[in-house]
């Protein structure tokens, strides 16, 4: 119940705290699954590639919504903090829309559910509420490999979600700086989500490249002497860094200019 009644708490802040910003910098905001599996017998991530193809097919022909969805490998991690192969990360513009989408999934999925499920063993699974941070400068590319660094971020004392809005602009002012062209995305948890989950949320940061993950290490260490950094408002821990293969992308102005 106090779980429950943190989250209660929790939603109706971060709601004030998209009033804080102005209504042309609206948080853009997504609706989430994650899939947290391990391999069947025999089977590897060149199976599980190969099986996006079919996917992207029969997604094409019975989706009306946008659905784009990454590929997660454990790579910079520690055994008792990942305990998992692989996982499945999947984005809509809302969650309604990921509800049709999981309703056409149980109703039409047939041979190609049947398909993911001989790849995979999945025992976890939940939805989160995404909130961009920031928009990556260099779009993914389909069939291409990304890397997520994933924190899991908690509000010092005497912050929270009100003053999301003024931190934001400060380290995106930082980061156009620095020559940063990733994303940074907050992952809420929701419905599926472990209760012993001690954060206020996930951050996702996306690198284009190890060396950009590189120069991100690198520039913190610097900047922290030369104390050129913005304060922080969050207490993050250490992250884990998955590659994350973007197994399908489809624009999101997509469903934007079909609503015109």
């Amino acid at each position: 119940m106090k779980k429950f009644i943190k989250y209660l708490v929790f939603l109706g802040l971060v709601s004030f705290s998209y009033m804080a910003y102005s209504d042309n910098h609206m948080p853009r905001t997504y609706g989430m699954e994650g899939w947290q599996c391990n391999f069947d017998k025999g089977k590897d991530l060149d199976d599980l590639k190969r099986f996006t193809k079919k996917f992207n097919s029969y997604a094409d022909k019975n989706w009306n919504k946008p659905y784009n969805s990454f590929i997660l490998t454990p790579f910079l991690r520690s055994e008792e903090e990942v305990n998992f192969d692989v996982a499945w990360v999947g984005f809509t513009n809302t969650h309604v829309d990921l509800g049709i989408i999981q309703d056409s999934w149980f109703s039409t999925g047939g041979n190609v559910a049947a398909e993911f499920e001989s790849i995979t063993d999945c025992n976890t699974i939940g939805y989160y509420m995404v909130a961009e941070a920031r928009e990556p400068s260099i779009p993914f590319e389909e069939g291409k490999d990304a890397y997520f660094a994933i924190h899991s971020c908690s509000f010092i004392e005497g912050k929270s979600a009100k003053d999301l809005a003024a931190n934001d602009k400060a380290w995106n002012d930082y980061n156009d700086g620095r020559g940063f062209t990733g994303g940074v995305w907050r992952w809420w948890p929701g419905p599926g989500v472990s209760n012993s989950f001690e954060g206020d949320f996930l951050m996702n940061i996306a690198y284009h490249s190890m060396e950009d993950l590189g120069q991100y290490l690198d520039d913190r260490l610097q900047d922290t002497f030369a104390g050129t950094r913005p304060d922080s408002i969050l207490d993050c821990d250490n992250p884990r860094v998955f590659t994350a293969y973007n197994a399908r992308n489809r624009p999101w102005e997509e469903e934007a200019e079909s609503e015109e």
